[in-house]
């Protein structure tokens, strides 16, 4: 509803586009603020803009917009694995999608779909997802209007809006890759091989492992660099690149404290997708509101109020440091980050290994490893 493009709606549109409602819909709100704010006491020269998952998606498009120049100076980009990860759709592509569509719910033009319930859109929509498991993909276009180019290429021209950025990823972000999940040292062997093939041995020197432990974490560890880590690298080295406002990264590596009274019905995976956000956002008391599976103890709840305090520096200042949390800026040639873990420690990344990450992949039958929590 927030995405598909259609011919007829890009005629009736008059600027010869249609999809990416959603991101107009967040330029509307975001000039509603720059002209409303300041009643509220804010500062509209000073918005910040941060967004988890897709809403990472959307921080990461709306630097690219000219719709956005103006309308925000720092951007939080969280666990969005869309720099590099997946090609972007051509508006015509995007209107062949909402063609398909328009065909799954036997409509005969666009008028007799407006005139659908939403519950027979929400019907088909399983099939109708980001295409890792749908037929069809109704995901974000390159319009000529929200989105001018690829978000890729207008950084790579120096086009973007140009705000100090803050990014990062989970220890056991989400991904397609096969690697999360390894039984044994023999899995993790078979499933390079079939990943990587010719590359499969230069693979194993990088990641090694020499047992089932070691080739379990080896497989995690890999399989975040190849998706999430990857991407949101290269959305930071585009960002050096072409930019002058500075890039800051961080690593959540922190497994959730679970109540071991409390019965869960799936056991989370290790620092899984989303899982930094209560942290981000001081909520862990909510969330035992209505789920006590958590059990916070002190340690949570300091680093909590430590990462809070970052990203309320970042917003007004564009720096995250603070005098209890050293940050520094991720530069091409350091590659340092912030890690969030039982311990909060710079680190830096290893670019051998990410690099490697540009060869091609075969997944062939391999079925994607993304196990979500219900927790």
């Amino acid at each position: 509803m927030g995405f598909m493009a259609h011919p007829e709606l890009t005629a009736e549109s008059g600027r010869g586009a249609s999809g990416n409602y959603g991101f107009l819909d967040q330029v509307a709100a975001l000039r509603w603020v720059r002209r409303n704010i300041a009643a509220f006491g804010g500062d509209p020269d000073n918005v910040t803009i941060a967004g988890q998952s897709a809403g990472g998606v959307s921080v990461v498009s709306l630097p690219a917009s000219p719709l956005a120049r103006g309308l925000f100076q720092r951007a939080i980009v969280q666990s969005a694995p869309v720099f590099g990860a997946t090609p972007p759709l051509t508006l015509h592509e995007a209107e062949r999608s909402g063609l398909e569509m328009q065909k799954a719910v036997g409509a005969g033009s666009l008028d007799s779909m407006r005139q659908l319930p939403a519950d027979r859109l929400v019907a088909v929509q399983r099939d109708f997802q980001f295409g890792a498991t749908g037929s069809v993909t109704i995901r974000p276009n390159v319009d000529g209007y929200f989105l001018p180019d690829s978000v890729a290429a207008t950084f790579a021209a120096g086009r973007q809006n140009d705000v100090p950025m803050l990014v990062g990823f989970t220890a056991d972000d989400i991904t397609p890759s096969p690697l999360r999940q390894v039984a044994s040292l023999a899995d993790y062997r078979d499933k390079a091989s079939h990943l990587y093939g010719a590359n499969a041995e230069r693979f194993l020197a990088l990641y090694p492992a020499a047992d089932d432990g070691e080739a379990a974490a080896m497989g995690r560890l890999a399989a975040r660099h190849a998706y999430i880590e990857k991407s949101t690298r290269k959305f930071a080295q585009a960002q050096a690149a072409s930019g002058k406002a500075p890039v800051y990264m961080y690593l959540f590596a922190r497994a959730h404290p679970l109540n071991p009274a409390v019965v869960l019905y799936d056991r989370p995976y290790g620092a899984y997708h989303t899982s930094d956000v209560p942290y981000w956002l001081g909520t862990q008391d909510a969330l035992n509101m209505f789920r006590p599976t958590r059990l916070w103890t002190r340690q949570a709840r300091e680093l909590s109020a430590r990462m809070m305090d970052g990203m309320l520096a970042f917003a007004r200042t564009g720096d995250p440091a603070t005098p209890a949390l050293p940050w520094p800026a991720w530069r091409g040639d350091a590659e340092q980050y912030l890690e969030f873990g039982d311990q909060v420690s710079v680190r830096r990344a290893n670019a051998a290994q990410l690099d490697f990450h540009d060869v091609p992949v075969r997944m062939g039958p391999l079925a994607p490893s993304m196990p979500l929590t219900r927790d």
